[in-house]
């Protein structure tokens, strides 16, 4: 490197030094209208090998700011994840309303709950007693007399939600092949006066849905489901509106 250049190099941070100054000079309250750059300062106070207290303040105030700043993220993701999930009630209960049929339900169903909350695998089971539509859409009717409904009596007499890991016997009941697959699942309860059925959310994410997870927004969800299913059972079967 020749002389000059590193003339150059040398005199490159002087002057980057002096252009701060005169900003500053130029504009001494800069800092107060930018307070955030405050808490990013580093100011050492003469103070030999111990800390001073000045700067033991401004580091217990700087992690309280950054605390202040993760709560008030968490806060904003937990709003918006509020605001779409309202949202997606909000869309299901109007599409619902539109529906024609009971197939027109189940359709409108899986498809909102699949893209909406991440499932991979997205299936609904209505209890029937009627052999007929056991023998037409097995994939969609169970007998309420199988044995397997049995292990989600539970869930359907206090109609609350599961999210989590199910049994395996639920999964096979719920996923039928694709258990192999389920990581995670969400199962929501339909009543409506009577047992109406299980919507199964399988995803291959064994931490997609977790106990840790509120169920309330799962439990709206299934009330706005049994009405609808509640309706158009009704017209196919009058027996079950009673």
């Amino acid at each position: 490197m020749s002389r000059q250049a590193q003339k150059q190099k040398q005199q490159a941070p002087q002057d980057d030094d002096q252009q701060l100054l005169a900003l500053l000079r130029e504009s001494p309250d800069i800092l107060l209208r930018h307070p955030s750059v405050l808490a990013e300062l580093e100011i050492p106070h003469e103070s030999g090998t111990a800390v001073s207290l000045i700067e033991r303040q401004v580091r217990v105030l700087r992690d309280k700011v950054q605390v202040s700043e993760e709560r008030l993220m968490r806060l904003m993701d937990i709003a918006r994840d509020n605001e779409r999930l309202a949202a997606s009630c909000h869309r299901l209960a109007v599409n619902l309303l539109g529906a024609d049929d009971l197939d027109d339900v189940v359709s409108i169903v899986l498809a909102e709950l699949r893209n909406e909350l991440g499932a991979d695998f997205a299936v609904m089971r209505l209890i029937t007693e009627d052999q007929n539509k056991l023998g037409t859409k097995p994939e969609l009717f169970v007998d309420s007399t199988s044995e397997p409904l049995k292990s989600f009596d539970t869930m359907l007499n206090n109609r609350k939600p599961l999210c989590g890991q199910c049994t395996s016997e639920q999964k096979a009941f719920l996923f039928g092949d694709d258990i192999d697959q389920i990581g995670s699942a969400a199962v929501i309860p339909l009543v409506a006066g009577a047992r109406l059925g299980l919507v199964g959310l399988g995803a291959k994410d064994k931490n997609r849905f977790n106990i840790a997870m509120g169920t309330e927004f799962l439990g709206q969800i299934g009330e706005l489901i049994s009405t609808a299913l509640a309706v158009h059972l009704a017209r196919i079967h009058p027996d079950n509106a009673k």
